[in-house]
């Protein structure tokens, strides 16, 4: 973007926008931009900074804050063995395990923490554990950075693209995915802005369908953790249910054919 002539502004929060003859002007604390076209990403951040700037949209996202760590480089050795095609990984958990390498070879996970008390601490103890079960072979673990952000969750766990005016295009819904999800995303509503039907984009432009009762619900989101933790231990239990039948069922059929 940068090298095609594009300008960022950091921790210039937008404020509100709006149409001005063929050109849409954005507000921010210390001034104004216009452009031809506008898209509003601002995801889970799109109530944060401005409760007017787009209220149809950060009410259907439900803002859920989660946690990201970075391990130390790890070894040639060992990244022989742990995703040595660098992939981005991810489970179907409903506390979903993921994790990434960073240009320095850091490990990058994390997860969420609930209730009071050192987090930070809780946290790190948990996916430490959750590591060198999934890879005995990372040996100790110690992690150079800890971070958090809101991740934006729909009802439905599918992003949504929508339509604000001419020209003007908002999205949201990662669902905790934004890593992979935003590249193609950003190049359907780069299409869009260019003119492509929306026939041929990837996504259709969608009504925004808000969360009744937002801030109650936002404040009992957090808990449903819980649930899905629950829910991944039952999910495992069945799993080796299911493994123990098929050995089995193995066992009984090469009794049979002596």
């Amino acid at each position: 973007m940068l090298g095609l002539g594009g300008r960022i502004y950091p921790r210039s929060h937008a404020l509100s926008f709006e149409r001005r003859g063929d050109r849409w002007v954005v507000k921010t604390e210390k001034g104004e931009i216009s452009g031809r076209a506008l898209v509003v990403a601002t995801n889970a951040y799109s109530g944060e900074f401005a409760k007017s700037l787009v209220p149809e949209i950060a009410t259907e996202v439900m803002p859920v804050l989660s946690w990201q760590m970075a391990t130390q480089p790890l070894s040639d050795n060992v990244r022989k063995t742990i995703i040595p095609g660098r992939q981005a990984m991810s489970d179907t958990h409903g506390e979903l395990y993921f994790a990434r390498y960073d240009a320095r070879n850091r490990l990058v996970t994390g997860g969420a923490v609930l209730g009071p008390g050192d987090k930070t601490g809780r946290l790190k103890a948990r996916v430490t554990e959750r590591l060198q079960r999934l890879w005995p072979q990372i040996g100790d673990v110690s992690f150079d950075y800890v971070w958090n952000g809101y991740v934006g969750m729909t009802a439905d766990f599918l992003p949504r693209m929508h339509r604000l005016g001419p020209n003007a295009y908002g999205w949201t819904g990662c669902n905790g995915r934004a890593v992979a999800l935003t590249i193609p995303l950003g190049r359907e509503l780069a299409k869009a802005v260019q003119g492509v039907p929306e026939s041929e984009l990837a996504l259709p432009f969608t009504e925004p369908v808000q969360y009744m009762a937002h801030g109650l619900l936002r404040k009992l989101a957090p808990w449903m953790l819980l649930l899905y933790r629950q829910r991944d231990a039952q999910e495992l239990v069945r799993g080796d249910r299911f493994e123990l039948l098929r050995w089995a069922e193995y066992f009984l059929a090469s009794r049979r054919s002596r």
